[in-house]
């Protein structure tokens, strides 16, 4: 049965179980109503997206969907769409490709009137400027999503940019430190302050930016266990669909990010230093530590990941390893565990990957001679992974 949405059109549960509203958006040249549906699972959804719609028509900045550019779709994309559903992170990657890349080109065309070969050839031309498989990958999979909401939508027939052909990827082995680079960076990080956030990654496996959110509650000393739950976020996204730089707590990059990993003696260590460092510094007057963050500036709030990456160049150009980035320590320390025997599903855990062939492409680059059982056994789940 239909029902009024406030005042606000019509709403409508399907037999599917899913919902839809109308709306009389203007009238057709010989007097009819011209009007707009809107889809969604929940009413809830629906109510949103009818409500902005009516916000459009009061503030005359409604567009006529015959008459609609691809760039203002993606404006209505993004603010109905993304901004409140997805990580700041990802919201400002999708404006950044839109922006920088698909606008550009394709953004004054008519929504009605994008055709493949456009959208092919933007592909290739960004190819042949020579921008990598991940970031070609990245602009393909914004235009395609938001164009397929737009088919979703009753905007455009269907989405004209599926299985469009992408240039080859690029084969890129994990870079992982030897032994002796791993003790020779060690002892240089050693050396540099905030070095020990870097160590940490050596001695867990954790990204960058789950370091740079830890906090004091999520150690267990007695327990020898460190909870993974939140990781730094850069972005935050403002009412008007615009995003500022603004550090604050986010989630980890997927739901297998949310995890606890055993500390093996030499994080028990580091963490229990740098607690007693910390407690020596807040007992001093001007240091403050807002956010109980173990790894914290000068002025008691978050580090950056810059902060991370300028502290891990000083360190290895002292020791002399060149061409290693943060996640090298964390391939690094999947790398020694997977040597000493560790299961390549309790590996997974702890690195928090989302599938098991994530870390077996790990253990197959650092380890291609291995002929032990285990290699076997790997073997099979890539296998039965594809």
């Amino acid at each position: 049965m239909a029902k009024r949405g406030q005042g606000e059109g019509t709403i409508s549960k399907r037999p599917d179980g899913t919902w839809w509203a109308r709306i009389t958006v203007g009238r057709t040249p010989d007097g009819k109503q011209k009007r707009k549906a809107f889809y969604g699972k929940t009413r809830k959804e629906v109510q949103e997206k009818l409500t902005a719609a009516l916000n459009d028509i009061n503030t005359d900045s409604y567009i006529d969907p015959s008459k609609m550019t691809l760039e203002q779709w993606f404006v209505i994309w993004l603010r109905d769409y993304r901004a409140q559903y997805v990580k700041p992170e990802t919201y400002v990657g999708n404006k950044v490709c839109i922006e920088n890349h698909i606008v550009p080109v394709l953004g004054k065309v008519p929504l009605k009137d994008i055709r493949r070969d456009m959208a092919q050839k933007l592909i290739t031309d960004l190819a042949a400027k020579g921008y990598s498989h991940s970031r070609i990958s990245d602009i393909y999979f914004t235009m395609r999503m938001a164009l397929g909401v737009a088919a979703d939508s009753g905007l455009i027939l269907k989405n004209p940019v599926e299985r469009l052909k992408l240039p080859p990827k690029e084969k890129q082995e994990a870079r992982v430190l030897t032994v002796e680079e791993q003790e020779r960076v060690v002892e240089k990080l050693k050396e540099c302050p905030y070095g020990d956030m870097l160590e940490l990654v050596l001695y867990t496996g954790m990204r960058i930016g789950e370091v740079l959110a830890l906090t004091w509650e999520d150690i267990d000393f007695e327990g020898k266990m460190l909870s993974v739950n939140k990781a730094l976020s850069k972005w935050t996204i403002l009412p008007d669909g615009n995003a500022k730089i603004q550090l604050g707590f986010g989630t980890p990059k997927s739901k297998s990010g949310f995890r606890k990993i055993p500390l093996i003696p030499e994080a028990v260590e580091l963490l229990e230093v740098a607690k007693e460092r910390q407690e020596k510094q807040l007992a001093i007057v001007e240091y403050k530590n807002i956010y109980n963050l173990v790894f914290f500036n000068s002025k008691g709030g978050f580090l950056d990941r810059y902060a991370a990456y300028r502290v891990l160049q000083s360190a290895s150009e002292k020791a002399g390893v060149q061409g290693i980035h943060p996640h090298t320590l964390r391939h690094t320390f999947a790398t020694r565990g997977l040597e000493q025997g560790i299961p390549l599903k309790i590996m997974q855990e702890i690195l928090g990957h989302s599938s098991i062939k994530m870390t077996a492409d790990i253990y197959t680059h650092v380890l291609p001679d291995a002929k032990t059982d285990s290699m076997m056994k790997l073997s099979k789940v890539k296998e039965e992974s594809n």
